[in-house]
């Protein structure tokens, strides 16, 4: 390839976060892109010029992108491209992971050009690439994306780094030449071994932060926050993912953590540490409502204004929620709960307010369920006479009385 030409023909199969982030990102930087997925409604949306994700910076990327990009639910009109990300969802079934939809995207895309690098972006366990090598007799390369839904498109741009499994590679390494990024050249099984290792260790460090918080609450003097500060600070394990509150969600830990477990079962090999971490992440919200029951003796009937409901902040995805959860267990209990999320504004049987003063004045109890930053400049006033339970914390227990923090040692 021409180092100095920027221009390659790029199609992206699935235009879910990571492939219309990757579309978006490969398109801005000269690319001719054609996006393709089976869902029209949302082909049609991006035809209008509409994104059907929220995503910071993706709108912005797309419209700057216009005369390189196209949208298409048609298979076809992937013939001319040289390199084709696949990017189509893996999910669980019965613990397992299911590649139906990989394996269909795959023999599509053979079907109308078996001539370019099928390069796998997907979430797959190792020996995935292998398979649908043989199923299409194509070059598959792997190439596992690790964006974070919240800042997507800057970790598309600036990842830490780029990983490329296969063993005919070159045209997939020089796509990515842009970003700066250190970039491992491997086998297929490492790079997809490498990003389903690298999500275990996160949802374990997750785990362990939220272990030292429990026991931080039986320490007088001690705030998990400070713990965590002092821990990041060593190189060794970093300040990222030691924030203590609810759990992982979101659709790659969960799924990840158990498909990985569930594979290392088959192969004989008993996971226990990313099988605690599990576990442990599953029981977290369960604890905590108890907790919050404990502190108020009852939940029957008290009003309860739930804060955020994305898994996480700067995104409207509600994949494995912990603030639904949250919902459901206080629903059980007999609580009459609202809620406010800056992004989503319906779903479902929840009484959502679009008005986040109003939704505290109107409740009893409010409890902090996702970190969005709008929710750290409330202004304190409006939690006088409510209970406060902030498990995410994002709030200053200076300015704010909290019921309870997620661990604060009492003295």
């Amino acid at each position: 390839m021409d180092k100095e030409r920027c221009h390659v023909r790029i199609g992206v199969v699935g235009l879910g976060y990571v492939g219309l982030v990757t579309a978006a990102v490969l398109a801005s930087r000269g690319n001719s892109v054609t996006g393709v997925d089976v869902d029209v409604s949302r082909i049609q949306m991006l035809k209008r010029g509409k994104s059907p994700i929220f995503e910071p910076q993706l709108d912005e990327r797309i419209g700057n992108a216009r005369s390189n990009i196209e949208f298409s639910e048609d298979y076809s009109k992937l013939s001319d491209c040289e390199v084709i990300f696949l990017c189509v969802p893996t999910p669980n079934t019965d613990n397992r992971i299911d590649l139906r939809y990989v394996m269909a995207a795959a023999a599509e895309i053979k079907e109308y050009n078996a001539s370019s690098d099928l390069v796998i972006k997907s979430t797959v366990l190792p020996g995935t690439a292998r398979k649908v090598s043989e199923l299409t007799g194509m070059n598959v390369v792997s190439n596992p994306e690790f964006t974070r839904e919240g800042s997507a498109v800057h970790d598309t741009e600036k990842p830490d780094r780029i990983v490329i499994g296969g063993k005919s590679v070159e045209r997939v390494r020089e796509i990515w030449e842009f970003t700066g990024s250190p970039i491992i050249v491997t086998t297929n099984e490492n790079a997809e071994l490498i990003k389903y290792a690298s999500n275990a260790f996160l949802a374990v460090k997750i785990s362990f932060i939220n272990q030292i918080a429990d026991l931080c609450e039986k320490i007088p003097g001690t705030d998990v926050n400070v713990v965590a500060e002092g821990m990041g600070l060593d190189r060794r394990i970093g300040r990222e993912f030691l924030r203590a509150g609810l759990g992982y969600g979101g659709s790659c830990f969960p799924k990840d953590t158990v498909a990985m477990s569930s594979f290392a079962k088959e192969k004989g090999l008993d996971l226990s540490i990313v099988n605690s971490a599990i576990q442990y992440n599953d029981n977290r919200v369960p604890f905590l409502v108890k907790r919050i029951e404990e502190n108020l003796d009852t939940l029957n009937g008290k009003r309860v204004c739930v804060l955020g409901l994305s898994f996480k902040d700067n995104t409207g995805d509600l994949r494995e929620s912990r603030s639904l959860m949250i919902i459901e267990n206080l629903k059980r209990r007999g609580a009459v709960v609202r809620a406010y999320d800056p992004v989503v504004h319906y779903i479902g049987d929840i009484d959502l307010y679009d008005d986040l003063s109003k939704c505290i004045s109107d409740s009893e109890i409010v409890i902090t369920a996702t970190e969005w930053t709008e929710f750290s400049k409330i202004n304190p006033s409006l939690f006088r006479g409510k209970e406060v339970f902030d498990l995410r914390r994002i709030l200053d227990p200076k300015e704010v009385k909290l019921t309870m923090g997620v661990g604060i040692g009492k003295n």
